[in-house]
């Protein structure tokens, strides 16, 4: 494990969504609705998008194709992302060169300004420039 000093962190400008993959999507739709106080933004026939009432956050459910386990590994849609600026990204891509930070693979995601990493447990992480909104 390597020492980061202070100026070498990446500062980010909070978490900007989450989306996890569900095995029953009306189950999950139904507990996250009834237990937290969440807005359906968006659905498809793949997944809903969820926001706090009121807030800025994106919760999304992903309808999966299989059983869930998110220690299974793969890939999956299941990540979680912070909103960074653009100079917080750059500093983040010269940290992931650096520190050999593993790149994660998303061919299911277009072109953009944009990377996905993995932690050291192999969640997936998406930084982004930007608004979450």
């Amino acid at each position: 494990m390597h020492t980061v000093i202070a100026g070498e962190k990446v500062k980010t400008m909070g978490l900007c969504h989450i989306a996890i993959d569900v095995s029953d999507i009306e189950r999950s739709l139904k507990f996250y609705t009834e237990m937290f106080d969440m807005d359906v933004l968006d659905r498809t026939d793949r997944f809903i998008h969820l926001r706090t009432h009121g807030g800025y956050d994106s919760f999304f459910l992903f309808r999966a194709d299989g059983p869930v386990n998110p220690r299974k590994g793969g890939l999956t849609y299941m990540h979680f992302g912070f909103k960074v600026d653009d100079e917080n990204f750059e500093k983040a891509l010269e940290y992931i060169n650096k520190y050999d930070v593993k790149v994660h693979p998303n061919p299911a995601r277009g072109p953009g300004r944009y990377v996905y990493i993995e932690d050291p447990d192999g969640y997936v992480i998406q930084l982004e420039p930007g608004t979450c909104e």
